[in-house]
């Protein structure tokens, strides 16, 4: 422990002070009682050794209160509000989050985790008489496993786009035992690189840890603007922590290009050939109707002469 008790009996002076100075202030009225709110996570969390523990604590009207954590037995704190106070754990972090103007949350966030880390772990809400919840954390001494798998996310057997759009596959691999090394893309077999002159300076490939799911690492390939070229099948590869005798997980998805342009100009030019054949039958029509016309008139001079 880095800070001496001295320095630790400062600190919580310090925040008794200040709470005091809150009770005993005459221009400050602050009358709804701090009370904590249901998270959804409980009060017991396992997790694999490696995985991040996140626990969370949610309060209602915190006014000009702290929130606090320690590890019980331990009465000094990790952290006050966002501030950190035990220097020699780097992998502990402060979640802030504000969800309305009455409720915020701080949630403890322990990163790799070790079995050392479980234990119980209380947030405060710091006044006179502080207010206390508890999260057990047991982390289990083993690493989680996962199968291996690859997918090409939200596209199921193609993706379609129109002509000069962009366009973007998102791919996600999952290794076994760990993070996979690297994701590559292939165009109709060829591997997409921007040395290629067909990709120069119209895609980008990324990749990115997936934050939600352990041992998953995501590849984005982005196509700034499509062209008919573009169209066809595109395999996703990965490399995993598999058997080294089997063979790295891919997965395929067809692109299809949509001629707009195109399919509108087909369009105008069956328009332009029905026209004039509208312009012949109203033409005929209007001559029928003459014609019609004429013959009542003539019917009409007849019948006038033999009456």
């Amino acid at each position: 422990m880095i800070c001496t008790l001295e320095a630790w009996k400062y600190i919580y002076s310090l925040i008794f002070v200040l709470n005091l100075g809150v009770f005993c202030s005459p221009t400050y009225h602050y009358t709804d009682t701090p009370r904590f709110l249901d998270t959804g996570q409980g009060y017991n969390i396992t997790v694999h050794r490696g995985q991040n523990a996140e626990l969370a604590c949610k309060v209602e009207n915190i006014g000009p209160k702290q929130v606090a954590w320690v590890k019980k037995p331990n009465p000094f704190p990790i952290s006050i509000d966002t501030e950190l106070f035990v220097q020699d754990m780097k992998n502990i972090r402060i979640k802030h989050e504000k969800h309305s103007k009455s409720a915020q949350s701080w949630n403890l966030v322990i990163e790799h985790v070790q079995p050392s880390d479980s234990g119980i772990y209380e947030c405060q809400v710091t006044s006179v008489v502080p207010l206390t919840f508890d999260v057990h954390l047991h982390v289990l001494d083993s690493p989680l496993v996962l199968e291996p798998s690859i997918e090409i996310i939200d596209v199921k057997d193609n993706k379609i786009v129109n002509l000069f759009d962009p366009l973007t596959l998102t791919c996600n691999s999952t290794g076994s035992r760990g993070t996979p090394d690297a994701i590559d893309w292939f165009f109709e077999g060829n591997l997409v690189t921007n040395r290629d002159s067909h990709w120069q300076g119209r895609v980008v490939i990324t990749k990115r840890i997936n934050e939600d799911h352990p041992f998953s690492l995501l590849s984005d390939l982005v196509i700034r603007r499509t062209t008919m070229e573009d169209q066809g099948r595109y395999i996703c590869r990965s490399t995993t922590y598999t058997d080294p005798k089997t063979a790295m997980p891919t997965i395929s998805v067809e692109v299809m290009i949509l001629n707009t342009k195109k399919n509108q100009r087909r369009r105008d030019d069956e328009s332009k050939k029905l026209l004039p054949l509208k312009e012949n039958v109203g033409s005929s029509i209007r001559t029928n109707i003459l014609n019609i016309f004429i013959l009542a008139v003539i019917a009409g001079l007849i019948q006038l002469e033999n009456g």
